[in-house]
């Protein structure tokens, strides 16, 4: 099913008038995967979430994290919301890389993924938008040291990052600008190898194909 049709069912209650509305749930209800590789692997993550019996958490997540009606756009619901469906990628690239995943509520509302069949457990993060490469990295570490510390003992302990969406610009941004991505790279496998934990790292959930992953 596509993003919208999964947005749909588990926000009913969100919606736009038209393209220019600026609530992001209502504005991916009305958009269409196809060209759109972020919201495409989206529709195949929710897929995988409802495979693995675990749609229930996510629209929990969804509906806590953005109220039943549509936002005025840009706010901190908007970015909560898509933090949860990265919860939601992380769960899908857990099935498809390692088993049957399990996510758990985190201290602060927070998914953990739980992969007990290998041991393995998960902490995705959003990197959410700034205007610095400063800044940007500086998330990245943040990420990074509080998984570390939430991460339970587990053979496999993974640090899952995901690239914020640009969604009217999402092939010309961080992820698909070689120059702008790389320090991105080195900082997360250098935090993460400092802090001795494996790590995945995501174009906008772009799950299926991460541009790093190490565990």
């Amino acid at each position: 099913m596509e993003v919208s049709g999964w947005l749909e069912r588990l926000m009913p209650d969100v919606h736009s008038a038209d393209w220019r509305d600026g609530c992001w749930v209502g504005h991916v209800k009305m958009r269409s995967a196809e060209h759109h590789p972020p919201l495409h692997w989206l529709g195949r993550a929710l897929d995988s979430v409802d495979a693995a019996g675990a749609i229930d958490v996510i629209g929990e997540q969804l509906r806590r994290a953005h109220e039943p009606e549509a936002c005025a756009g840009w706010s901190e619901a908007d970015q909560r919301v898509q933090d949860a469906l990265t919860e939601a990628c992380a769960i899908a690239w857990a099935a498809e890389r390692l088993g049957r995943p399990e996510p758990v509520q985190a201290a602060d509302g927070r998914l953990l993924i739980h992969v007990p069949s290998v041991d393995a457990c998960i902490a995705p993060r959003r990197l959410w938008p700034v205007r610095t490469m400063e800044d940007l990295l500086g998330q990245v570490r943040e990420h990074v040291d509080g998984a570390a510390a939430e991460l339970p003992d587990a053979a496999g302990r993974i640090s899952y990052v995901d690239i914020n969406l640009e969604i009217n610009a999402f092939g010309r941004m961080l992820g698909h600008d070689g120059q702008m991505t790389e320090p991105l790279r080195e900082s997360l496998k250098f935090v993460s190898q400092e802090r001795g934990v494996g790590w995945v790292l995501t174009r906008p959930f772009e799950w299926g194909v991460p541009l790093e992953e190490w565990y």
